[in-house]
């Protein structure tokens, strides 16, 4: 089941506008993967070999839906994206309430975190907006400096993957990288994937950290700011269908 879900994160992760933090929102892991990545690390060996078995068929799903679906989700984007965008509206769009579900919706804290989230969704795609389109260039040639520039733009798009609501893939789009990297995964370049990945996954790292000490420390207000991320999204999403 967690390859499956995997699929369906590594998916998400190509198309533009689309978070996979959000799918894992919506299939009821984001907490769980959280914990593992941030703890990892520092886990004992049982609980290591638990997060292992936890995690091993979600990133191998992962890793298939980004290889296998890439070019497929790179044309229904841009062939269908009010079909392509609207399937995912209508997947999330249930497992809403479920994000808190049991939280104290009358909570003045709450509801302020709650704004939160929508305003940093906003900000997030005023500053997207303002670079998409102008900042693309096809990389011809692979160089080391290229290859640091693809590892930090890996990094911020590994960061924004884990947040819900983010997307990553977009986060590229304004960088002027989404294309070079789909074309880099639709011809399996191994250089220049391995900066980026290796800039995805301190990325990740770095961002599981800082959101696992919220979810441990203030959950209700974290799941709240994830709420209005989440909507935020969405109503952007719809905006543009």
């Amino acid at each position: 089941m967690n390859f499956l879900k995997g699929i369906g994160i590594g998916i998400a992760n190509v198309i533009p506008g689309v978070s996979g933090g959000t799918m894992a929102v919506v299939f009821g892991i984001y907490d769980k993967l959280i914990e593992c990545i941030a703890n990892f690390l520092q886990a004992s060996m049982k609980k290591k070999m638990e997060y292992v078995k936890f995690m091993f068929p979600l990133l191998l799903g992962c890793g298939v839906g980004i290889l296998f679906f890439a070019n497929v989700i790179g044309y229904l984007y841009e062939n269908y994206p009010v079909y392509t965008k609207g399937a995912f509206v209508i997947l999330v769009l249930p497992s809403i309430p479920i994000i808190i579900k049991g939280e104290n919706i009358k909570d003045i804290k709450n509801i302020l975190s709650f704004a939160f989230g929508l305003l940093f969704v906003v900000a997030f795609f005023m500053f997207t907006h303002n670079l998409e389109g102008n900042t693309f260039t096809k990389q011809e040639f692979f160089t080391i400096a290229y290859g640091l520039k693809l590892a930090l733009c890996g990094a911020l798009a590994g960061g924004a993957m884990i947040i819900p609501g983010i997307s990553g893939s977009l986060l590229l789009l304004a960088l002027g990288e989404h294309e070079n990297v789909i074309n880099y995964i639709g011809n399996i370049e191994i250089i220049p994937l391995l900066y980026f990945g290796v800039g995805v996954g301190i990325g990740i790292l770095i961002f599981t950290k800082i959101i696992n000490y919220f979810l441990q420390n203030y959950r209700s207000k974290t799941l709240f700011v994830i709420l209005g991320i989440v909507i935020a999204s969405l109503i952007e999403l719809l905006i543009n269908i």
